[in-house]
């Protein structure tokens, strides 16, 4: 019976996906349309999913809360800030929202990209700390030229050119790795599910 269910979870996957895949390639008809429904009930699932989530998170903060656990003042904290977003939401204040942005994710985001630069440096520390390595000095090297070619200095012109030739050319090509490294992973997962080779849902 086991095996069955498998068996079956299993066509069921391959068969949607291929139905899926095959709305994306043609243009009109039938089955673009199902694809399109098909599309519009996966991203009704992943918003079903965030709210599940959100509901999970304040429920876990107001337990904390409530049991009087370690630090239940940064859980309460949590639950205002996540209630406060919710109502401004829903009442559709579109100029409290741009302030909160402005004056308080984008102060966060700049206070926690300041310390990647601590970070970055303290990392350089150890890795020569403990032991000298070709890599561990080209980190170095470029971790020095990339900081001090950003200040704002005539006798810095030099490094600031070098900053901007790594971060347009090393810099870019590897982020360009990474995107196609993720385009990659997802191609092969597509393909696992459409052979049926995925076994995740169906475990």
């Amino acid at each position: 019976m086991r095996r069955l269910i498998a068996a079956l979870a299993t066509a069921i996957a391959m068969g949607f996906g291929i139905l899926t895949l095959w709305g994306l390639l043609v243009n009109g008809g039938v089955v673009t349309s199902l694809a399109n429904i098909l599309l519009q009930l996966v991203v009704l699932t992943a918003a079903v999913t965030i709210l599940i989530g959100i509901l999970n998170l304040i429920g876990v903060h107001f337990g904390r809360v409530r049991q009087r656990e370690r630090n239940w003042g940064y859980s309460v904290i949590v639950i205002l800030t996540t209630t406060l977003v919710i109502a401004l939401w829903l009442l559709d204040a579109d100029a409290a929202t741009m302030m909160l942005l402005e004056n308080v994710q984008v102060a966060i985001e700049s206070a926690l990209a300041g310390l990647i630069l601590f970070a970055l440096v303290f990392g350089a520390y150890r890795l020569l700390r403990r032991r000298v390595t070709w890599s561990g000095v080209l980190f170095t090297v470029s971790l020095l030229i990339i900081l001090i070619g950003a200040l704002p200095l005539r006798e810095t012109a030099v490094l600031a050119d070098v900053r901007r030739w790594l971060l347009a050319v090393p810099v870019s090509a590897g982020a360009r790795g990474i995107l196609l490294g993720i385009a990659l992973a997802t191609v092969v997962t597509g393909v696992r599910v459409l052979i049926g080779q995925d076994r995740s849902y169906r475990e």
